[in-house]
This record gives structure tokens, C-alpha cells and sequence, in this order.
């Protein structure tokens, strides 16, 4: 027998499912090993040039500071969710960093500037992220690199050969 709900019963049905959603979440991030003081970068795992940036990070990350997961893995899911964010938005390389979500260009620029770059790459892009308007960057990031990586870069379905340590970087 079906009965209906009031407002307030339809909002308590939420809260219900949105709690066990959340516990779900966190189960499935304390199962993966991740801890809020980490700083995961999630990725399209199938993008040739999101690809390429986790080996250019995995490269000059000297510090051991990142940790990954692919957008599309059980914890790229569980961190966008318990970001309050569509867990299958690919359109963009997301850093997860003590908890907080960066995103687009403040995601590439925070990911940059933590990195040991030749030269003054990291100076380049802390002069970005001030000089730069946050909109013209997120559009150059969204619409003009996410919307034709995979036209100009293509899809993968291999990745970088693994040893122990570098396997255990990522968290899918």
C-alpha cells in the first residue's frame, strides 16, 4: 500500500538516503586507504593527456605529495560525492587537497605550484593564478582543452608500467 508524503516526509526520506549515501562513501574511502590530510588528483583514466599529466606529476612529484585515482574508479566517485559533486563529470582534472576540491585551472595551478619544475615553472604559475582572471583560465581549461583533449590527444586503455611503489600512488 502506497501512502503519500508531506513535504516533510519527502525531506526526511532524502536526509535518510543522502546518510546512508554518505556512509556508503566513507566505507568505500577508508576501504581505499585515504585520509582528508591527503592530496589526490583524480583524472580521466582513459585520456591520453590526463594520462601523460599524472606521469609528468608521478615524474616531479620529488616530495611523495600526490596521490591518484581515476575519475572514473570507485574512489574518484566517493570523493566527488562526498564533495557534493556529479561523480561522472569527466570534463575536467579535479585535486582533492586536505578536503577541500579544486577544480580546472586552480586545480592544474595548486598541482604546479607543489611540484619541483625546472626553472621558475612554479613562480610561472602562482604569477598565473594572481595575474589571471579565474574565468579566462577555467575557460581556456574547460573550453577550449577539456572539450578537444581527446580530438587532440585520443584515448588510452594502458598505462604506465607499475612497480610496488608506484602502484601503491594510486588508489583504484
Amino acid at each position: 500500500q502506497l501512502m503519500e508524503l508531506g513535504a516533510g516526509g519527502a525531506s526526511a526520506v532524502r536526509g535518510s538516503l543522502q546518510s546512508v549515501l554518505d556512509y556508503a562513501v566513507d566505507e568505500v574511502l577508508e576501504e581505499k586507504g585515504y585520509q582528508v590530510s591527503d592530496k589526490v588528483i583524480l583524472f580521466d583514466g582513459v585520456c591520453n593527456l590526463c594520462n601523460s599529466a599524472v606521469n609528468f606529476v608521478l615524474d616531479h612529484d620529488v616530495k611523495d605529495t600526490f596521490r591518484f585515482a581515476a575519475l572514473q574508479s570507485e574512489t574518484g566517485h566517493a570523493l566527488l560525492r562526498k564533495a557534493r559533486r556529479d561523480p561522472h563529470d569527466l570534463s575536467t582534472m579535479v585535486l582533492v587537497e586536505n578536503g577541500v576540491v579544486y577544480d580546472q585551472s586552480d586545480a592544474v595551478l595548486r598541482i604546479g605550484q607543489q611540484l619541483q619544475l625546472p626553472g621558475n615553472a612554479q613562480a610561472a604559475a602562482l604569477v598565473a593564478q594572481v595575474i589571471v582572471p579565474k574565468p579566462l583560465r577555467d575557460w581556456f581549461c574547460t573550453d577550449v582543452v577539456s572539450k578537444n583533449r581527446v580530438k587532440w590527444f585520443g584515448l588510452s586503455g594502458q598505462c604506465r608500467l607499475m612497480d610496488d611503489e608506484l602502484e601503491s600512488k594510486f588508489m583504484n
